[in-house]
């Protein structure tokens, strides 16, 4: 039980700590709050923007894709505003796992060129 009670804990942070986040933004500042509730407060803000660099991190990609579909107006006007969304609540771009897929797409033609020679 102690579990499922941390889980539901840790969805009420993440979901006060999104709402304070966009609140933050709109307002241009972080806003205040009663000393009682600071601890809990910044406990909230930490794991919602945790939660949300996950969720751009997985999302992102697709979200690429996606726009891949449409013309290249469209798809730039999908990109800005997607990334403008992002940068407004400051989550950050997710860092490119492209070293491991270049390494590996160099291993690929490596063994190419072996396997022709």
């Amino acid at each position: 039980m102690t579990a499922v009670l941390d889980q539901v804990k840790n969805a009420a942070y993440v979901s006060v700590g999104v709402n304070l986040l966009v609140s933050d933004a709109i307002v241009g500042r972080e806003l205040p709050v009663p000393e009682f509730a600071e601890e809990h407060t910044s406990l909230a803000r930490k794991q919602a923007t945790e939660a949300l660099t996950d969720f751009r991190a997985r999302t992102e990609p697709r979200a690429v894709e996606f726009e891949g579909r449409f013309p290249e107006q469209v798809a730039n006007v999908m990109a800005t505003n997607r990334t403008r969304a992002w940068d407004f609540i400051s989550i950050d771009a997710p860092k490119a796992p492209k070293a491991k897929a270049a390494k590996k797409e160099d291993t690929k033609n490596d063994d190419a060129e072996t396997d022709e020679s």
